[in-house]
Order: C-alpha cells, then sequence, then structure tokens
C-alpha cells in the first residue's frame, strides 16, 4: 500500500475539518472525494492544489477510482446507514484501511458483522465512529476496564454545552431515531426499552444531571477487548427541562418509523437543508464536553472522564490523528475495531492533549 489519504464527503462540513487536520499534522498526499467537482475544485484549490476524484456511494462503478493507492480511506458522507457500505468495501477491496465519523449505532453493527473478516483477511482495521464522542467514549471505558479488573458495568456518558449540530448528524439522527437502540445486558446485545427513565449522573466536577438512551458503539466493541463486563450503556447528558420530552419521543419512535416510511420526514429534512450547514468555528470553541465512563459499586464510583471544547474540531483531528498514525506504523489490531483496540486507549489518548484533551481519573 502506498501512503495516500482519500477523505470522502470532503467538501462537507466535517470533511473540510478533517482535511485542515490532516494537512496540519503533515500529511501531503490527500486526495479529496465527493459529488459536487466544483466544489471538490474549490477547496482543492484553498489548499494548494490537491487531488480530486469525483464519486457517488449510490453508483459503486466510480468507488474503485475513488480509492486507488490510498492507505487510508476516510469517509465523512451521511448519513452512513444510507451512504457507509459502499465506501467501507470498496475500500478493503484496494486493500486500504477505513475511518469514518458515523454516529450510527445500525450501521456500526452491520459493518461489524459483514467486514470483520474481510478487514482480518486483507490485514486493514476498519474504525467506524472516529468521532468525538465513541472514539474518547471507547478509551476512557477501556482505561476504566483496564483500573477495575472486577467490574461487570460500565455506562458511558456523553455531554457537550451549547451544542448545535451540523446538517449531517442531524439527518443521521433522523434517519437513525428508528433503529434498534442497543445494549449490553448480561452478555448480550439486547434492545433497549421502548420508555426508560432518564438516567441520574454526577457529572465529574459538576452537580447531578439527567441523561437519556443514546445507542453507542461500546456495548457492540467493549466486551470483544474486555470479556467480563457483560452489560454496557451509552448515555447523552441533557438539560433536565427537555429529559422527559427527550424520553417522550424515545417512546415514539415506532410512530416516527411509519411516518418515515410513508415519506412523511420530507419536510423535516428540507427544514434542515434550509439550516446552517454547522456552527462557525468561534461558536464550537465556546462548546465544552466531556465523555465519562462511570462503573458504580458498594458506596463507592470509580470513573474516567476525557474532557476539551469543540467536538466537530476535535472530531476532524482524531480522525486525522488516527490516519497519520496508520501512515506512521500499523495498528495494533486488524478487522472491525474500536479506537482503542486500533491504537490503544492510553497512546491515543496522550495524542490527543496537544489538542487540549485531557483525562482525568477518581
Amino acid at each position: 500500500m502506498g501512503k495516500r489519504v482519500v477523505v470522502f464527503g470532503a467538501t462537507g462540513y466535517t470533511g473540510k475539518l478533517v482535511v485542515e487536520a490532516l494537512l496540519g499534522l503533515g500529511v501531503s498526499d490527500v486526495v479529496l472525494g465527493g459529488r459536487n467537482r466544483d466544489k471538490l475544485e474549490q477547496l482543492a484549490a484553498k489548499h494548494g492544489g490537491l487531488e480530486i476524484r469525483v464519486a457517488d456511494a449510490t453508483r459503486h462503478e466510480t468507488l474503485a477510482a475513488l480509492v486507488a493507492g490510498a492507505h487510508v480511506v476516510i469517509s465523512t458522507a451521511g448519513p452512513f446507514d444510507l451512504y457507509g457500505e459502499p465506501v467501507v468495501r470498496a475500500a478493503l477491496d484496494a486493500g486500504a484501511h477505513f475511518f469514518d465519523t458515523t454516529g450510527e449505532q445500525a450501521y456500526m453493527l452491520r459493518v461489524l458483522e459483514r467486514y470483520h473478516g474481510l478487514a482480518r483477511q486483507k490485514q486493514a482495521a476498519v474504525v467506524n465512529a472516529q468521532a468525538f464522542e465513541y472514539a474518547l467514549g471507547y478509551c476512557v471505558a477501556a482505561l476504566l476496564a483496564e483500573a477495575v479488573h472486577a467490574l461487570d458495568r460500565i455506562d458511558v456518558f456523553n455531554r457537550v454545552e451549547g451544542f448545535s449540530a451540523t446538517h449531517g448528524t442531524m439527518k443521521s439522527a433522523v434517519y437513525g431515531i428508528t433503529a434498534p437502540a442497543l445494549i449490553r445486558r448480561r452478555g448480550r446485545l439486547t434492545e433497549r426499552g421502548l420508555s426508560p427513565l432518564p438516567m441520574r449522573v454526577h457529572m465529574p466536577g459538576g452537580k447531578h444531571e439527567l441523561a437519556i438512551p443514546f445507542p453507542g458503539g461500546e456495548a457492540l466493541h467493549l466486551v470483544r477487548s474486555y470479556p467480563w463486563i457483560k452489560n454496557v450503556t451509552t448515555n447523552l447528558v441533557v438539560p433536565r427541562p427537555l429529559a422527559m420530552g427527550a424520553m417522550a419521543l424515545w417512546s415514539a419512535r415506532p410512530a416516527i418509523g411509519l411516518a418515515q416510511r410513508a415519506g412523511a420526514m420530507a419536510p423535516v429534512l428540507s427544514w434542515i437543508d434550509s439550516q446552517p450547514e454547522g456552527p462557525a468555528a468561534a461558536e464550537r470553541r465556546k462548546q465544552p464536553f466531556k465523555v465519562y465512563a462511570r462503573v458504580r459499586g458498594n458506596n463507592h464510583v470509580r470513573g474516567v472522564v476525557a474532557s476539551g471544547v469543540d467536538p466537530y474540531g476535535i472530531t476532524g483531528t482524531i480522525v486525522a490523528l488516527g490516519a497519520k498514525l496508520l501512515l506512521d506504523g500499523a495498528p495494533r489490531a486488524t478487522g472491525v475495531i474500536s479506537t482503542n483496540q486500533a491504537f490503544g486507549a492510553e497512546r491515543f489518548l496522550r495524542q490527543l492533549e496537544p489538542f487540549g484533551v485531557s483525562v482525568a481519573r477518581f
């Protein structure tokens, strides 16, 4: 394999951040991929004339040319339930490593089930959800699992203050809200109930807050490294006034699914397209986040938390850093794997320290 990095979805909000982060890390052979030639040419000119490749995930015949010669393929083009899998397959056919920035659990499970064996055969790493919430969630949970060997349950909590979503994030949420949300219970993947109550959590350095279900990758991957962890949930911390409304929306997922299949969500998608593409840089930098892995025992709580600001900006860095590490050396494992399996949790989190991510254990 060569040392080329192909970014598919490069002209999107997150794609642009990934390209900037790659160049900032000194990666020079970056190829911009996407559907719109004009936008690709504009972005290429901004960065000194990078190579462009026009491709469409719904036209499989365009993908082989997209990934030709790639050492790493990065996809930021969602919703991944619609556009993710063909790019995974194309990357593996080319013998390339693969990252994406998905937050869609059903897609992640499908990739794990369908492509783990092929990725092992190709000696490639396929890392879904190389984004701030899941990459950090995997890593802090791994540190906790390695520190507390007797535990059998980990709960992961994501919290962002003042979060405003991009078009891609909102569309992924629309497509993903009706998919089964899985947790690990007694060692098995189990669908989370329709109307669970909000979970109460004391976030480090803060107060007691409420968290709602958030379909995460931790339930899929942690058990593969730490088989003694039989119970895993992922949760989203939300302001108290929103918690009960969010739970009502959660319970209404079957009705939302019917509306989606009937085409009634089209106005919602049109409204999303009418909104700003995503938060301005100045706004992003005022959005602190925490990703917290917790285990509770008799009268005590142990935890590890990763903190920083700018969730979209750090996502660009997390993806680019993963690609740079694979340009410089082999992953620690191959197959469809999580961030901590690919790089080691301690090592990867240390690499993020210069970018403002701090880790605390207690």
